[in-house]
């Protein structure tokens, strides 16, 4: 059993956008390719085995013969082209989609014969087999009515009947709570077996409580309620000690994680269709556009006091888009913004603001109005409120004035992905692949998660046109080192424009009942559960 601060906001698999609903699909559903979480590596799931042709645009699936869905039904290669097919329909607007989209073409994938598939790429498309790992396989017997009829969005609800939802995974749903939990039971025709033949999982049950309150989270962990703690935060370690000096839990830390801090500006230039105004005040927009104004933003912000006071030194300053968790594409080449409230104050004045009567109190624009916006930040998530109130604090000492607005999740990730109605936000970046292409979402302009402006028609800037190029062009290269150099150039120009301020890089802690057996914590998502199959009670 173990907790978790929001309940899934679908079952779905094409639909989820956050971490929570992707770490209760990830225990239900399979996929071609999976990364092993711990070596990084991709391996073979429900793919048997894979090759590339010599031009790289072409990529050929053997599929395992006798995989079934919990449900009995095999799983075949019309399985594997139903998802494609709706993973990457416009209409669907599936998150997975812009991983499968290559300079506005769609891969296409064409059955072979029951257990082979054939995907062809509109390019030559570097590491292609990595993609697949965020590609859950959808049984079509299941899903293609909804599909056909136009209702594949409403399909797979947080209502619908759990044995109406198929698996092939080494879980399926048994039942859904609202408001207090998920509970998945162990599917019986998963196809993994362990070296002695003993069928997986071994567990019967997985049980995720719905806790919003972090404290209950924990309290449940320290009583035994709970058998995981995943990530741990900072300042609860302590009240950990004891037990983990009795030998009842382990708590693990794996160093500078892939969860990046960061906060971003609205530069959104959209209408609200609502109240035919901007989305955020023209005049706050000019300032947030100023690359001047988020340089001095970063300058006055006091990272190390950040690490100090909220992480209690269990955390790293960040400057670029990658943390040095990331050994193979972090790039410590980049520009950094030391602590440093004059560089601050005078890149706000060469950038044509200036103070009132008081210097370094009120900043004014060059208007005259007074320069003060509103942060907001998940509820409830202590850490981001008391990171929130050291950046309060620091942007006053150069005459800003913040407001702080705590949101619930689903509240926040809706202005952010939806209405845009927001002025700068705290969040955090938490990738699922170490490799660069699966950050497409991110810094691809037209993308999803491009959140300071997010689905571009055509990028806003010239050095977003020009990040868009890199991306792509790394994306096909077959090259390692030049694909370094081209991503490496991006992470450049990121710290330089700064759409990201990126503030530190969390350590990552969990814990768990020292009675768990096979637990492999790893710095990719989901960190304790990526193994769910092989997870075990000592006796």
């Amino acid at each position: 059993m173990t907790s978790q601060s929001a309940g899934p906001q679908t079952f779905n698999p094409l639909l989820a956008y956050d971490q929570q609903t992707l770490t209760v699909s990830d225990c239900m559903m399979g996929h071609l390719i999976r990364i092993n979480r711990r070596t990084q590596q991709a391996e073979p799931e429900l793919a048997r085995s894979w090759r590339i042709s010599e031009d790289g645009q072409i990529l050929t699936f053997n599929l395992r013969p006798g995989v079934k869905f919990s449900d009995g039904h095999p799983f075949t290669a019309d399985d594997v082209v139903f998802t494609f097919q709706v993973l990457t329909a416009p209409e669907i607007d599936s998150p997975v989609s812009d991983l499968f989209t290559f300079s506005g073409k769609k891969v296409t994938a064409e059955k072979i014969d029951d257990y082979t598939v054939r995907f062809a790429f509109p390019s030559v498309q570097a590491a292609v087999e990595r993609l697949f790992d965020a590609a859950p396989i959808l049984p079509k017997h299941a899903l293609e009515q909804p599909y056909r009829a136009g209702k594949f969005q409403q399909a797979w609800n947080l209502g619908t009947p759990p044995e109406e939802i198929p698996t092939p995974g080494p879980f399926k749903l048994k039942a859904y709570i609202p408001g207090q939990r998920t509970i998945l039971t162990r599917n019986a025709n998963y196809w993994k077996a362990d070296a002695t033949g003993n069928r997986l999982p071994y567990l019967n049950e997985i049980v995720f409580d719905i806790d919003p309150d972090k404290n209950t989270r924990l309290l449940k962990f320290q009583k035994g309620q709970t058998d995981l703690l995943s990530p741990v935060s900072v300042e609860d370690l302590h009240s950990l000690s004891e037990l983990e000096n009795n030998g009842k839990i382990k708590a693990v830390s794996l160093g500078p994680s892939l969860i990046r801090e960061i906060l971003w500006f609205n530069l959104n230039e959209r209408i609200n269709p609502n109240t035919q105004k901007p989305v955020v005040d023209p005049a706050k927009l000019h300032w947030f556009k100023e690359v001047k104004f988020r340089q001095a933003i970063s300058h006055a912000i006091d990272r190390d006091a950040i690490v100090r006071l909220v992480f209690f030194g269990k955390a790293s300053p960040l400057w670029a888009f990658t943390s040095s968790g990331n050994k193979v594409w972090f790039n410590p080449h980049i520009k950094q913004y030391p602590y440093d409230l004059d560089q601050a104050k005078r890149l706000l004045l060469h950038a044509g603001f200036r103070y009132g009567a008081e210097p370094g109190k009120s900043l004014l624009d060059p208007e005259g109005n007074p320069v003060e916006f509103t942060l907001c930040t998940n509820a409830g998530n202590v850490l981001r409120q008391k990171m929130s109130a050291i950046i309060q604090e620091d942007l006053a000492r150069i005459g800003i004035k913040v407001g702080l607005s705590f949101l619930e999740s689903k509240a926040l990730l809706a202005k952010i992905n939806a209405s845009y109605d927001y002025e700068a936000c705290l969040l955090a970046i938490v990738s699922g692949d170490t490799d660069p292409t699966s950050e497409k979402n991110f810094l691809l302009s037209n993308g999803a998660n491009h959140w300071w402006y997010p689905k571009q028609l055509t990028p806003a800037t010239p050095w977003e046109a020009r990040i868009d190029e890199l991306m792509n062009r790394q994306a096909i290269s077959l090259d390692l080192n030049e694909r370094k150099r081209l991503f490496d150039e991006v992470q450049v120009t990121l710290s330089e424009q700064l759409p990201f301020i990126f503030l530190v890089s969390r350590h990552l802690i969990v814990a768990a009942k020292s009675r768990i057996g096979n637990l492999e914590p790893a710095h990719l998502p989901d960190f304790v559960l990526w193994n769910c199959d092989r997870l075990y009670f000592k006796p």
